[in-house]
């Protein structure tokens, strides 16, 4: 267990190297706010021994104008060095966050699936705030802070050794309070912050749900479920604090015992003739920049062991694996036909697809129909390597789609699903994502995805910002205006999952008799008849095998499942 922490931390360490870059500032200066408190203690003794002991009245005003110089600087110097901490964590986290971000949007919709959305969002929203600490400070903080050590530490011997000893002993008391508290800090870090994922995501759910929750008036009984976990992290979090604090706490006591322990024996030193009460105020004045490197690195450690827990979490979204790229070929421009051979798929070790072979032509229109849970979606989300199928050859013309740049593959083959999201922006907006199109294009598209129908509407047209997920518009609204984003970019497979579930009747005939302008392939789930009857050919599916296939008025003859669905499931 030691091994794996220790493990953590260099790596840790390591990888926080990269963000020295944000650090020069305080690499640079801190040596020289080092070496301007080093005159501190001198020129307090030189004050009480050589002007106040010796009744030098004249040099008292020069002395405090250049005593006021020295602190100024002094504090000048540590603002920049401790505004450059701050920015560098900033900075830290900034990347992070981007980085983990742009991970995110390359990982396979397979392993994504797997995730909480919630427990994503506290990683990179919360867990690169703990960690930024470390990673924007770790490497100059250490090495600034143990070369304070040692040369405060020559001072104070230079100054009294005696005096010195007695601090020096004082020091391993913080390393033993640290032992004390370190498993017990660790664990309840790592409880925190696992708590706290689960609140994200509790609170992301129900807010997701809150059509929902209204409808069955359920808003008292998920707000009790929400109290609990909020209850579950402030629970965690209190003994977190209550460690940290107890640590923080013991370390202030060591840190107010030596000054006491100072005063008693110098005050004896003095006494006996052995050191100037200009020493001993000298090194009582500067005895807190010794404790300072130790406090500073005590609470580093401390925050090592937060950080280690943090960082194991963003590690495993940078470890993560990524998506095939494919092997570069480019998109075939008239031959396209699809080809399923020997099609498994397996998604969290369940059979979802089995031995599928089914070929679709270039420009062809198919419709594919099953029950719940048959296995559509999955079938044409292979297409654009949303999932990998677990065995068999998937070919668009001569090629594995594998092969195919995952870029020009995903530009031709376009999916539109019943609840594709639309995002917190104009209508145009959403179609265009920030592409280049022509008016003409834009004006085409919108046309045929019957947008231009319901567009007058809305306050502000085409420049209506539709809020979060779409709400401000219908459920069909938002699917013609995913439909006009994929025709715009002229797909040459067009892939409709539902995708007018939410259009009345006649306006989705008027969309298909509009896609028909269109040169290119045409693949449709859908429960409604009159849709399916468009298709050149149809493809029944049950359980994740092929059952049937053909056209509508053949399957109704010769397929009996084909049938049933058509009588108890379809709109005729």
């Amino acid at each position: 267990m030691k091994k794996e922490k220790n493990k953590s931390y260099i790596k840790l360490l390591k990888y926080s190297k990269k963000y020295i870059k944000y650090q020069k500032i305080p690499l640079i200066l801190a040596p020289l706010l080092l070496l301007v408190s080093i005159m501190t203690p001198f020129l307090i003794r030189y004050f009480i021994d050589d002007i106040i002991g010796k009744n030098k009245f004249s040099q008292i005003l020069p002395f405090f104008f250049f005593f006021v110089l020295v602190v100024l600087l002094e504090r000048i110097i540590s603002f920049f060095v401790n505004y450059g901490y701050y920015k560098s964590m900033n900075l830290v986290v900034r990347d992070e966050q981007i980085s983990m971000f742009n991970k995110i949007m390359m990982i396979p919709l397979k392993d994504f699936s797997h995730n909480k959305v919630g427990d994503f969002m506290s990683r990179v929203l919360s867990d690169t705030l703990e960690a930024s600490f470390f990673l924007g400070t770790g490497i100059s903080l250490i090495f600034y802070n143990f070369i304070q050590l040692i040369i405060v530490s020559l001072v104070l011997l230079f100054l009294n050794w005696q005096l010195a000893l007695i601090t020096f002993i004082m020091m391993p008391f913080y390393y033993f309070s640290l032992r004390a508290f370190d498993k017990s800090i660790q664990k309840s870090s790592e409880l925190e912050r696992n708590t706290y994922s689960e609140l994200t995501e509790e609170f992301r759910e129900k807010v997701e749900g809150l059509w929902s929750i209204k409808s069955f008036c359920k808003e008292t009984f998920f707000s009790k479920a929400f109290f609990k976990k909020s209850e579950s992290w402030v629970g965690a979090k209190n003994r977190l604090s209550k460690l940290n604090q107890g640590a923080e706490d013991f370390m202030s006591f060591m840190y107010e015992l030596t000054p006491v322990l100072v005063l008693g024996y110098g005050g004896y030193l003095i006494l006996k003739g052995d050191t100037t009460l200009g020493t001993l105020i000298g090194f009582y004045a500067y005895l807190g920049w010794i404790f300072t490197p130790i406090r500073n690195l005590s609470n580093f450690y401390i925050q090592m062991q937060r950080a280690g827990q943090v960082s194991n979490r963003i590690f495993e979204i940078h470890d993560m694996p990524v998506e095939d790229r494919g092997k570069g070929k480019s998109f075939p421009v008239d031959e396209y036909d699809i080809t399923f051979e020997n099609i498994c798929f397996t998604y969290q070790n369940l059979p979802i697809l089995k031995d599928i072979n089914l070929r679709i032509n270039a420009k062809e229109k198919v419709a594919i129909v099953g029950t719940s849970g048959a296995g559509k979606s999955s079938l044409v989300n292979l297409i654009p390597r949303f999932y990998e199928p677990s065995q068999g050859l998937l070919k668009i013309g001569s090629f594995e789609v594998k092969e195919y740049d995952l870029e020009q593959l995903r530009k031709n083959v376009k999916i539109v699903r019943q609840n594709d999201p639309l995002f917190n922006m104009s209508v145009k907006e959403n179609i265009m994502l920030g592409d280049e199109f022509s008016e003409e294009e834009f004006n085409k598209a919108v046309k045929k995805a019957k947008v231009d129908k319901f567009i007058d509407l809305l306050d502000e047209g085409y420049d209506t910002v539709v809020g979060e997920r779409g709400s401000k518009l219908s459920d069909g609204q938002r699917q013609r205006v995913a439909i006009a984003r994929a025709l715009i970019r002229k797909p040459k497979i067009l892939i409709l999952d539902e995708a007018t579930s939410g259009v009345d009747s006649q306006t989705e005939e008027e969309i298909f008799e509009e896609l028909k302008e269109y040169d290119m392939t045409l693949i449709i789930i859908s429960h409604r008849l009159s849709t399916i009857r468009k298709a050149d050919k149809v493809v029944v599916l049950k359980d994740g095998e092929i059952i049937g296939e053909g056209t509508h008025n053949e399957l109704v003859e010769s397929s009996p499942v084909y049938k049933e669905i058509i009588e108890s499931q379809l709109v005729m």
